[in-house]
């Protein structure tokens, strides 16, 4: 699950992506994630909490400098209306979210696995679009390639969106 982006932050966040990685943005379009992984088999119950979020306000955030996080160029996000709602949504979930999902949350923008610092992101502060549910997809030829990484040949096929209401 992740934010949606004003369409200009996206453009900013996808040309910096496929700049210093053009395979992952290929896979998914730069992203503010909430979730991981969320369970399939409650999808009905998932897109009715996501409409009822998204019909309130949308949340402010703001971008911090990028920073490098184990390995990975960042652009850190600071929002506490975004904290507030992904708390909601883990105490919605609870018992059925995977462990990585139980951590208290890193909100980013991933940018790049490379030495060199990407180029910063306008810090905004920017409102969020909306909710967006994607399904992982792993196509069975990219999975006899890769066989071994579980990143790669991964794609992500978006499910459902919920704008929010402004």
């Amino acid at each position: 699950m992740t934010v949606g982006l004003p369409d200009a932050l996206q453009r900013q966040a996808d040309a910096v992506r496929n700049a210093a990685a053009p395979q992952a943005a290929r896979r998914a379009p730069a992203h503010l994630g909430l979730f991981r992984h969320l369970p399939g088999l409650q999808r009905g119950s998932l897109v009715g909490t996501l409409r009822r979020l998204s019909a309130g306000p949308a949340p402010q955030f703001q971008l911090l400098p990028p920073a490098f996080w184990n390995e990975i160029w960042v652009a850190p996000v600071r929002s506490p209306a975004l904290d507030d709602i992904r708390a909601e949504l883990a105490e919605c979930w609870h018992g059925l979210l995977a462990p990585g999902d139980f951590a208290p949350p890193r909100f980013h923008i991933s940018l790049n696995k490379g030495r060199d610092a990407p180029s910063s992101l306008s810090p905004g502060p920017w409102r969020a679009t909306g909710l967006l549910l994607w399904q992982h997809d792993r196509p069975q030829q990219a999975k006899a390639e890769r066989a071994g990484d579980e990143r790669d040949g991964a794609f992500w096929t978006p499910l459902v969106g919920c704008a929010f209401h402004r």
